[in-house]
């Protein structure tokens, strides 16, 4: 280990506890093949040259961020996004709360203040968005195509941070820096994020999430916790729920089942006892709102649109409707039980209201076994509940997340 990186590790555990006791938990190795730091909750990685070129409290800085990676669980969480786009996403929301903590990190350090206190994962999909609709409008106006999931971050002086994986760029940019590539690359950023490819994930992963709480607390009693990292560690800790696990329990228990007679309980015939069976008759209508203002991003629509088949195949609803609704309806889709079921994309795009596909299906006389309404929650909502059950799929962190007056809510972060 480099003794910069020691001394600067040193100091964390003496000034920033939080910081320093989570820096320990990981193996330190010189890496002169990565661009600056890497951290894949296992390892710290890091390349002597990039390494030469920052101030001591720069390295300190760059500790603290990498250990916060792991923190938040962006070692575990990556799935089937873009290697760069999710590093540059991760970036956003690590960065602020490094800085905020009083560290600093090299110059070019993302930190987009639209950003700050979002996800990973909403921030990865809110630029993910923002690119495509880049592209379409470069298409509309003749200019050159862009590279599907150019999501790399501009590094300082307006270079795209265009780096192939796992070394993303997006962070500084500074000429020493860029001196230490041998490539004629954009300068290396001040750390990324390698997914833990190990067998045990979940057992690394809880592990985690109680070091992040023991390091907290003895933080606290030392009165050295930064007061913007207590919601951070809330968040880091939190259970995660699975919301397709929800969506599928909600549409199940929405379905109808009694006992009745009409089909008696064949068990206790031969005991001459006439007891009624659990009946559960066919669903009636499945009804899935998609917000099709355009808050909801492709990628939350399209797992969503999973879903809503897979809830289709399980339950065998009389009808699947499935409407599109800014402000209002826009679109909607039926297909009566055993029909195939090819779902058009989203129409729409204006603002958002919750009201229309509910005065829809009242002036229609549908009512639902159930509905489903994926939105960001941010319009208006119905003066009068509903006799039917609802669900709002809430694309927004709950906690953040305007609550319905009716129904449930539950969190859909893809």
């Amino acid at each position: 280990m480099d003794p910069r990186i020691s001394k600067q590790r040193t100091a964390l555990v003496l000034d920033q506890p939080f910081f320093g006791s989570l820096a320990l938990r990981l193996n330190v190795i010189e890496d002169p093949s990565c661009k600056s730091f890497w951290v894949d909750g296992v390892s710290l990685g890091y390349n002597p040259a990039y390494l030469a070129t920052l101030k001591d409290l720069e390295i300190r800085g760059v500790i603290a961020k990498q250990v916060m990676h792991v923190a938040n669980g962006h070692c575990w969480r990556q799935g089937d996004r873009d290697p760069d786009g999710w590093n540059d996403a991760c970036s956003h929301a690590i960065n602020p709360i490094v800085t905020d903590s009083g560290m600093l990190l090299p110059a070019g350090a993302l930190a987009d203040p639209r950003f700050k206190g979002k996800s990973a994962e909403e921030i990865y999909a809110k630029r993910a968005q923002e690119a495509r609709e880049k592209e379409k409008g470069a298409k509309g106006g003749g200019k050159p195509e862009a590279k599907p999931d150019a999501q790399s971050t501009e590094q300082p002086g307006g270079q795209p941070g265009g780096a192939s994986p796992p070394q993303s760029a997006n962070g500084a940019n500074t000429p020493s820096a860029e001196s230490a590539s041998p490539d004629p690359q954009p300068a290396p950023c001040c750390g990324e994020v390698r997914q833990y490819l190990g067998d045990d994930k979940p057992v690394k992963e809880a592990e985690w999430k109680v070091a992040v709480l023991q390091a907290a607390k003895a933080a606290q009693m030392r009165g050295n916790m930064p007061g913007g990292l207590q919601g951070m560690v809330q968040q880091a800790v939190e259970p995660i729920v699975d919301w397709r696990a929800v969506l599928h329990r909600f549409a199940q228990q929405s379905s109808p089942t009694d006992y009745s007679f009409a089909m008696p309980n064949r068990r206790y015939l031969h005991m001459g006892l006439y007891l009624p069976s659990l009946n559960e008759p066919a669903i009636g209508d499945a009804v899935f709102v998609r917000d099709a203002s355009g808050s909801v991003f492709d990628e939350t629509q399209a797992q969503f649109d999973g879903e809503v088949l897979a809830v289709n195949d399980s339950l065998r609803p009389q009808r699947l409707i499935v409407m599109d609704c800014d402000t209002k309806v826009r679109q909607v889709q039926i297909f009566e039980r055993g029909e195939p079921v090819e779902l058009l994309p989203v129409r729409g795009g204006g603002g958002t209201a919750f009201v229309d596909p509910f005065r829809r299906l009242a002036e229609e006389g549908i009512r639902p076994a159930f509905l489903v309404y994926l939105s960001d929650m941010d319009g208006s909502f119905p003066v009068e509940e509903p006799s039917y059950p609802v669900l709002w799929a809430s694309t927004v962190p709950l906690r953040r997340a305007k609550q319905a007056p009716f129904g449930e809510m539950l969190e859909v972060i893809c």
